[in-house]
């Protein structure tokens, strides 16, 4: 008897231990059934990753169609590495699922554009990896309407040019896209639009003073005394003397102020000086557009010069109620750019308000070499500029429609003037004894008596619209 319950308990042991094992192995076969729980495809930029969410019991393992694409860690998370397809394969004991990722290029970034002098505008950014090419976007709106312009098929590209367009303001976007089979995977659009709209002006009227003489179709001389005419004590005679106070060479027109001198006694002899006066007074008349010389002061002391505009009317609405806009200024003291008007600032004087911008540029600079100056005219702001570096913008539209009244008077149509005048009000220019002639060039000597002159060139003018 005690040998079959001895029996007995072994086999009931035997039983116990084989069972449990059995049932294990049959849970576990039907436990490794998978469910993706947060979707089947995804679409990532390059650098993005994201986890796949698995509803499971057992084991899984993950596995990447295309590693240089997108990576997957052993706890299935994926990392987007560079632009293309991958497939993600999820395997269980007895069931595969799979996530199909798309990698996009990065979003393009430091997208710039600047205009250029024929009119096209380069569009620049910071290079994109792993990518075929670059669309380029286009939009008259800052937040709206863009449509392509270009496709640029360089993957090393970081700029180009955009032609043809019409006068106005323009944004640009740039996008990275890789072509992937005969699918195109495009980067979004960055944050950043152009900093800065790019504005597009066309050449609409110029003289660039390559005939053999001043174009009368163009311009007309203005000849008079200048103390007589202008109230700011010109000393000068304005003539229109070929030769002796202007002349037409190498495509500049060069105005030639001309004063005698005493070297004896140190005196400038006022009563000799003569220079010229142009202006397109009912000839070429302007409102608004883009208002550009390119110049080279004359260096002498006391000699200014002077490229500026005056309103239309000024016959009737008398200076300076017609406005003046001062494009290019030249002084002993500074090269500013001005505009004057009635009012400004609240004060009245016979003389108009005047507003003065600081180019940064003294005399000396301005005659050594050509500058580009220019004021960007709308009907709601001068903006004026040299060499394209920003000087200084008046903009009214903060006062009200009354006092609009007395500070915007730039709506009609202004004149060109150039001319180079010899001031009688300063001391560095006058008829005391005790001057030199600095910067002046002697042309003729008699005795004591030097004929002195000196040389304002114009290159161009233009006006953009």
């Amino acid at each position: 008897m005690k040998v079959l319950k001895v029996a007995t308990a072994v086999l009931l042991t035997a039983t116990l231990l084989v069972e449990p094992t059995h049932m294990y192995s049959a849970t576990a076969a039907t436990a490794t059934s998978i469910k993706i729980r947060n979707g089947k495809a995804h679409h990532l930029t390059v650098g993005e990753s994201f986890k796949i969410v698995l509803k499971k019991n057992g084991t899984v393992k993950f596995k990447s169609s295309n590693k240089k694409v997108a990576k997957v860690t052993k706890k299935g998370k994926v990392k987007a590495l560079k632009p293309g397809k991958a497939t993600i394969t999820v395997k269980g004991a007895k069931k595969t699922q799979k996530v199909k990722v798309t990698v996009n290029p990065k979003s393009v970034k430091a997208v710039k554009a600047a205009a250029k002098e024929d009119g096209t505008v380069k569009v620049s950014w910071a290079k994109v990896s792993g990518v075929t090419g670059y669309e380029i976007y286009i939009s008259k709106a800052e937040n709206k309407g863009f449509k392509q312009v270009k496709t640029v098929k360089d993957k090393n590209a970081t700029e180009a040019d955009i032609a043809n367009l019409d006068s106005g303001t323009y944004y640009f976007k740039v996008k990275a896209y890789k072509k992937v089979g005969k699918k195109m995977l495009r980067s979004s659009f960055g944050s950043k639009v152009v900093s800065e709209p790019v504005k597009i002006w066309k050449l609409a009227w110029s003289d660039e003073f390559n005939e053999k003489t001043i174009d009368t179709n163009n311009w007309s001389f203005e000849t008079c005394d200048g103390m007589e005419t202008w109230g700011s004590t010109e000393w000068q005679e304005y003539t229109d003397s070929e030769g002796d106070n202007y002349k037409l060479e190498d495509g500049k027109l060069v105005i030639i102020p001309r004063i005698d001198y005493n070297k004896s006694t140190k005196k400038f002899l006022y009563d000799t000086a003569t220079s010229v006066r142009i202006h397109t007074k009912g000839k070429k008349e302007f409102k608004y557009g883009k208002m550009e010389l390119r110049a080279k002061a004359a260096k002498g002391v006391g000699n200014y010069s002077f490229g500026w505009m005056m309103g239309a009317d000024c016959d009737t609405n008398i200076w300076p109620k017609c406005g003046e806009i001062d494009i290019m200024e030249v002084f002993d003291q500074g090269v500013p750019q001005t505009f004057h008007i009635p009012y400004y600032n609240s004060s009245y004087s016979p003389w108009g308000g005047v507003k003065n911008y600081d180019t940064g540029l003294t005399k000396q600079m301005a005659a050594d070499e050509y500058h580009t100056y220019t004021v960007e005219w709308t009907d709601s702001y001068l903006e004026f500029s040299v060499d394209g570096r920003y000087v200084g913008k008046f903009d009214p539209s903060k006062y009200t429609a009354e006092q609009r009244n007395h500070y915007w008077v730039f709506d009609h149509e202004f004149f060109f003037v150039l001319n180079c005048a010899l001031y009688g009000i300063y001391p560095e220019l006058d008829n005391t004894e005790g001057h030199e002639p600095t910067g002046w060039t002697v042309v003729n000597e008699e005795g004591d008596i030097q004929t002195l002159e000196d040389y304002f060139y114009v290159d161009y003018v233009r006006v953009y619209k």
